[in-house]
């Protein structure tokens, strides 16, 4: 049987170069019969261009060029073009660049049913069709271009038919039978562009028509040329135009994103890129419980941030973490200023064991669990236990007491008293409902699968030793494996003048019932008459009544510490944390500004101050008894510099991120002394049965009615 015409229509205005490299890679990678290159320069003012295209159709006998006399705008230009095609249509902009074979796989995919409308692939720069990295632009590391791309697509994709809400103008292939039943582009509303191929798509699925991915073709889209050297179109009103026209395609876009039904597409792209970028250097996996450098700022997050950016080139670490509905993803930082994220789901399928296979077989030298909590119990155990038996070395660092209890702060969970269990007694009543809530069980039992868990790590590591004495006290068969390291704080150590404005005391990091509010509360209230002004960083909100001389400056970022504590004329620090806390940031951050810290005696942050000076413990549990003690030392100028010089001093003892880094390598190396390498065949590519759920309709057509 004979394939039918294929007219592959190139929009050109200006943009000479990128025009080149497009017309560069159709001209060389386009074959098959009943195959026309229509270049239709839309007046284009750069003098370079008419040369340009004259000379691809002086080479090239399927090459023709239409030469507007005037400017008509995208989608006047784009259809003149696509009404003198006799056959089916590829829309493709002037600022994309296409693999060998990719004209074969559009056509492939566009007659696999004569419901098909239109097909876009994959691509670097096209919102929901792009890969691995969806909605955004995926900026990938240096030799990583369009061949392996295009290879990694072929070798990923399923083939199969993918519904998507709408095509994505810089790459379609329109089926002639489909062009003739719902018309060209709608010029009278959408003018110069923006908006006119989603307006198509709609009339091709309200004519019973399906707008499909073709998942096993990447084009390269750089994105914006003709619109930035033109003007571009009017944004904004021709969204409002396309809301007019179909009222619930943005709710079906909304819907399409919220769910995502192309995970699978954008998961599997993603570990077979990884698979077939593996370089020597040690690839690290690191669980963690949040997306890192996305703005959530915990002690976790900002040790696993502070400890790959000083690792830098000397690893190639890729990042895991689950959200609060249990949807993964994966962070691959390749290099300075590189970073792609997209999902990965084994949560989201009976048996986990084939994706967090995959995951490990794209050359992971090392697995660094940092956080679980969030991470599916199933899946984490799949994790490790794929990891043991591929011998990849396991390091597990402890920032609290996730492993003990599910509250985490050995806090009991909905009234926010001390933990009793360790001790031998009655099992907290909210640590029991969580533990049931999220694994099924009693927090004895817990306990127990986290032993096994922690069993199969090769190193654990806690920041401080009050941390690993109560981990090893609860799990003594696990004491050899534990060795403490600190965290690092950033090198800059900036000491604050003394402030002798009055009595300021500040208290740091984001606020809650496990950093001590209500108890800060009592305190503040026992203090009510002495001229104190309390100044909360990171804290928005505070307290059941607002207070005159509580000053709220919200959130701030590390570097801006030292200014705003300067203009706040600080005197001390109060850290008033009602469980043993692993570390506190917060203390080291107190004393690299020299400012000495009234502290909680209980874990590293009593630990810490007993062993180096530099403040006061109190009791966090006896507000009076710590409202005593700040009224004395604000009241006792000499006592206070004596603390402040201990914490001048201590400051420039406290390890950096990079000398954190360093041991952090040193365990690395000793552990995993050679990378290994990646798996050697692609990966399986059929889709999970609840992947294929989210296609073909599971979202509701765009109709008028």
């Amino acid at each position: 049987m004979p394939r039918p015409p294929v007219d592959v229509v190139v929009p050109v205005y200006n943009g000479h170069d990128a025009t080149r490299r497009c017309l560069e890679s159709v001209v060389a990678h386009t074959t098959g019969e009943g195959v026309r290159l229509v270049v239709a320069d839309d007046a284009s003012p750069d003098p370079r261009i008419p040369g340009l295209l004259a000379g691809f159709a002086a080479r090239d006998p399927r090459v023709t060029v239409l030469r507007r006399p005037r400017n008509l705008g995208f989608v006047r230009n784009s259809n003149e073009a696509m009404r003198q095609a006799p056959g089916d249509v590829v829309l493709l902009n002037s600022d994309t660049e296409v693999p060998p074979g990719w004209l074969e796989r559009l056509r492939s995919v566009a007659h696999s049913s004569r419901r098909v409308g239109s097909v876009t692939p994959l691509s670097n720069n096209a919102t929901i069709c792009s890969v691995p990295q969806w909605l955004g632009p995926n900026h990938f590391p240096p030799g990583v271009g369009l061949a392996l791309l295009d290879e990694v697509a072929r070798a990923s994709g399923t083939g199969e038919r993918i519904e998507i809400p709408t095509s994505v103008g810089f790459c379609v292939y329109y089926r002639r039978d489909a062009l003739d039943a719902c018309g060209l582009f709608d010029e009278d509303r959408f003018g110069a562009g923006y908006g006119e191929e989603n307006d198509l798509a709609c009339r091709m699925r309200d004519g019973g028509y399906l707008n499909l991915l073709c998942d096993t073709l990447f084009v390269w889209h750089e994105g914006g040329v003709s619109f930035a050297e033109s003007g571009g179109g009017d944004l904004a009103g021709n969204l409002d135009r396309l809301a007019g026209a179909w009222p619930r395609y943005h709710e079906v876009v909304r819907g399409f994103i919220r769910q995502n039904p192309l995970w699978g597409v954008q998961s599997r792209f993603g570990l077979e890129l990884l698979r077939r970028t593996k370089s020597p250097r040690r690839r690290i996996l690191y669980l963690v419980h949040n997306r890192l450098w996305a703005g959530i700022i915990g002690g976790t997050e900002l040790h696993a941030g502070d400890l790959i950016d000083s690792l830098g080139e000397r690893i190639d670490p890729v990042v895991l973490s689950f959200d609060p509905q249990a949807r993964g993803t994966l962070q691959w930082r390749p290099g300075a200023g590189t970073r792609l994220e997209f999902p990965f789901e084994p949560g989201s399928v009976s048996d986990p064991y084939p994706w967090v296979g995959r995951l490990l077989d794209t050359g992971i030298d090392l697995l660094h669990v940092q956080h679980p909590m969030r991470t599916p119990l199933p899946v984490l155990g799949a994790l490790l236990e794929s990891a043991h038996r591929r011998s990849i070395p396991i390091v597990w660092t402890l920032h609290d007491y996730f492993a003990l209890c599910p509250g985490a702060q050995l806090l009991d969970a909905a009234s926010g008293a001390p933990c009793t269990s360790l001790a031998g007694g009655p099992p907290c009543p909210g640590c029991e409902d969580r533990a049931r809530r999220l694994a099924g069980c009693a927090v004895s039992e817990w306990r127990d699968v986290y032993r096994g868990l922690l069993g199969r790590a090769d190193a654990l590591i806690t920041p401080s030793a009050a941390a690993r004495e109560i981990l090893a006290a609860a799990m003594p068969e696990l004491r050899p494996r534990f060795t403490v390291r600190p965290h690092g704080v950033a090198e800059a150590c900036v000491l604050l003048p003394a402030a002798g404005r009055g009595r300021h005391v500040a208290v740091l990091g984001y606020g809650g019932r496990h950093k001590g509010d209500d108890l800060l509360e009592r305190v503040i209230e026992a203090l009510d008459d002495q001229g104190i002004t309390w100044h909360l960083f990171g804290r928005e909100r505070f307290g059941k009544k607002a207070r005159r001389r509580v000053v709220l400056h919200g959130t701030y970022r590390r570097e801006e510490l030292p200014g705003l504590l300067a203009a706040a004329g600080v005197d001390l620090v109060l850290l008033l944390s009602p469980w043993a806390e692993t570390y506190s940031y917060t203390l080291s951050e107190a004393w690299r500004l020299g400012l000495p810290v009234v502290g909680s005696d209980l874990g590293a942050i009593g630990e810490r101050i007993r062993s180096l000076g530099g403040g006061i413990t109190v009791d966090p549990w006896d507000p009076a008894a710590v409202a005593d003690a700040l009224a004395r030392l604000l009241a006792d100028p000499a006592a206070l510099a004596a603390l402040r010089r201990q914490a001048a001093a201590i400051g420039p003892t406290l390890p950096t991120p990079q000398e954190m880094a360093d041991e952090y390598q040193t365990v690395y190396r000793a552990l995993a002394p050679e990378a290994r390498a990646a798996a050697g065949d692609p990966f399986p590519v059929e889709p999970d049965p609840a992947e294929m759920q989210g296609w073909m309709g599971s979202f509701r057509s765009p109709l008028r009615a």
